[in-house]
């Protein structure tokens, strides 16, 4: 029995010494090994994926019959990182999107299956922000993730006749010995519904797995997606729409707006649009003169230059105070009715919600040559052409 144990225990060092890196220290711990059970694997492209991506591709040729592309657009890298942003946290991380540039004035941008995303030229030019563009952006692929079209192609009669129940169902399934012919008739139909919108409750739908798109990718502010429907609403207040009733299949924009409004409140998100909108913002900056003094801004406009030092702080150290708390005020949408120009003494205060704005002195006053009443005027008049400029700036 001892023989055999030892036989055992020679055979074991043997081996060990034989393997290989044996001649190392045996106290020198093993090299790290690649954690490949941890590296998360893209899965591979379902059927439904596949067709997808041929519908969309036979669908994408007849949208680029229609409309002018712009090719080598600086625009379509900045898309493209927002939409790479937002890819992991969608239903489809996995999905590849081609992003088309259309040249056209027109504020519309569209979505096709398999990832086929197109934006017009007048989009880019109205929205604001990257958080607007990327609502626009985590809409369209919303429609895509969540096989908008795919869905009313199952249930529109209009496909059914158009090839048929049992070859729609093999291009739907991606079958093998489909006819690239009936690919393409499905295509220009695909094209069509989504140049008109996939209905109702898919813009809906949309809308709201867009607002969970850009709060989970932690890049962009949800708010967004309201700023920009309740744009598309102002366009559809400035028109003349006939009211089609229970055949109106795209929403109109009040509609998404309240829809939107109410899933940001569920969710607890603050609704503060001037955070995406960036279309009302007040600065302090440097006017120098015979000598330094501040200067208030808003959207670039003087409102108010203090010149002297009150309470230990300077000039320019006002205006800097008084930009930030405006900016607090703003983005908690502040209105202009709020602001309150009142006499404290010689002086005169702008106050909101319990907040002082800013203050202009006798000694401000006399620095300016002028009198407290008239900078006091002045400074009113500014911030009501900021206001103003606001609601008016909005191209959508």
């Amino acid at each position: 029995m001892r023989a055999f144990l030892a036989a055992l225990v020679l055979g074991l060092w043997i081996a060990f010494t034989l393997a290989p890196g044996a001649a190392e220290d045996a106290t020198t711990p093993p090299a790290p090994q690649p954690a490949v059970a941890d590296q998360p694997t893209q899965p591979p492209l379902t059927e439904e994926d596949k067709a997808d991506i041929e519908i969309g591709k036979s669908a994408a040729a007849e949208v680029e019959k229609k409309f002018k592309l712009v090719e080598d657009s600086p625009d379509l890298p900045r898309i493209s990182d927002i939409v790479e942003k937002l890819r992991p946290v969608t239903q489809k991380p996995y999905l590849t999107y081609q992003l088309k540039l259309v040249d056209s004035r027109e504020i519309n941008a569209f979505s096709l299956p398999g990832g086929y995303i197109y934006y017009t030229q007048g989009l880019l030019a109205a929205v604001e922000s990257d958080d607007e563009l990327a609502a626009v952006a985590a809409h369209e692929m919303a429609h895509v993730c969540l096989l908008h079209s795919r869905r009313l192609m199952s249930k529109d009669e209009r496909y059914q006749r158009l090839v048929g129940s049992l070859l729609l169902v093999s291009i739907l399934s991606h079958a093998e010995g489909v006819n690239a012919g009936a690919v393409a008739t499905i295509g220009g139909l695909v094209a069509e519904d989504a140049l008109n919108h996939y209905g109702r409750e898919a813009e809906l739908e949309a809308d709201d797995q867009a607002i969970l798109y850009l709060r989970d990718s932690k890049q962009y502010n949800p708010v967004a997606m309201l700023t920009v429907v309740e744009g598309l609403a102002k366009i559809e207040s400035s028109q003349a729409m006939p009211d089609m009733g229970v055949f109106q299949t795209h929403p109109y924009g009040r509609d998404r707006a309240a829809a939107v409004t109410k899933r940001l409140e569920e969710l607890g998100i603050p609704i503060e649009r001037r955070r995406v909108t960036h279309a009302l913002v007040a600065e302090a900056a440097v006017a120098k003169g015979d000598r330094e003094i501040g200067e208030l801004r808003l959207n670039g406009r003087v409102v108010f230059q203090p010149a002297v030092e009150v309470e230990g702080v300077s000039a320019v150290g006002r205006a800097e105070q008084s930009a930030e708390i405006l900016n607090r005020l703003l983005l908690a949408n502040l209105q202009l009715l709020e602001i309150e120009q009142m006499a404290e003494g010689d002086s005169v205060s702008f106050r909101a919600r319990g907040k002082t704005i800013l203050t202009i002195t006798p000694e401000d006053a006399a620095f300016h040559e002028s009198k407290v009443s008239g900078l006091g005027d002045q400074a009113m008049a500014a911030l009501r052409l900021g206001f103003q400029q606001e609601k008016l700036q909005r191209a959508y």
